[in-house]
């Protein structure tokens, strides 16, 4: 399998953070895909993901919109694997839906006018399909600048700024900016500070001298490995040990 992350074009720059591709065979096993803080266009050029919810295993639609995550979202590959996916800044998708960005939260939308995948030629195309789509709906106007301000400043940080400060940052009163970042980001500040600590794991792991989950804890900005493995129960919806356990698939290249 090949997950690889690729720059926005200019244009899509202030409102998109990267596109990615992801192809080959997942893994036999579902995947957990946490929470990271950013919404997503998901564009399937082969057989779309099964989705579990109330109902079982639903196929996904072959385009979606993602919105944010407070949850794990469980899936499934029913055979290879074909995804390009834009993944919109923290701030930035309110410009591409035109609309307030809370309405999607923990939800998945299907995208009736989305490009079809399937026609394009190579990954050069797929990839030039996505990003003039996403291109043509923007709408400048649904990007809050005091907001994703508010949205940098708390990223810098780790999820480590006081709502004060922040709404400092932001030039707002802390009620107007909770507000606002909700409609903004489609999570409350709060919610976003806990889902940056809880990333920050992921990156500490990676780091030279990081070698257990306490440490990579405390690096994150963890009181203790138990509030840490709380946050897992959250976002993951099991145990530090059985992520790692699982076989790896598109889920262990989303979260790291």
């Amino acid at each position: 399998m090949r997950y690889e992350e690729f720059a926005p074009p200019q244009a899509l720059a202030p409102y998109v953070h990267c596109l990615w591709v992801f192809e080959g065979q997942d893994a036999r096993e579902p995947q957990r895909i946490v929470p990271d803080g950013r919404c997503e266009l998901i564009l399937h050029w082969r057989a779309p993901y099964l989705e579990q919810d109330g109902a079982g295993w639903t196929p996904q639609p072959r385009a979606l919109f993602a919105g944010q995550l407070t949850r794990p979202l469980h899936l499934l590959a029913r055979e290879r694997a074909g995804v390009v996916g834009v993944r919109f800044r923290t701030a930035g998708s309110a410009v591409y839906l035109q609309s307030h960005v809370n309405a999607f939260t923990d939800r998945r939308l299907a995208v009736s006018d989305a490009p079809d995948l399937r026609k394009a030629t190579d990954e050069t195309e797929r990839l030039a399909l996505a990003a003039g789509y996403v291109a043509s709906r923007l709408e400048p106007r649904f990007h809050d600048r005091q907001i994703s301000r508010a949205v940098e400043e708390l990223r810098r940080s780790g999820g480590r700024v006081p709502l004060d400060a922040l709404a400092s940052t932001a030039d707002l009163s802390p009620r107007i900016l909770q507000r606002r970042f909700l409609q903004a980001v489609g999570v409350p500040p709060r919610m976003l500070a806990s889902i940056l600590r809880f990333h920050r794991v992921f990156e500490a792991l990676q780091a030279p001298g990081v070698t257990s989950w306490t440490e990579a804890a405390q690096v994150a900005g963890y009181f203790d490995h138990p509030q840490m493995a709380r946050d897992f129960r959250r976002f993951v919806g099991c145990t530090p040990s059985e992520f790692l356990a699982a076989e790896r698939g598109l889920a262990s290249h989303l979260a790291s």
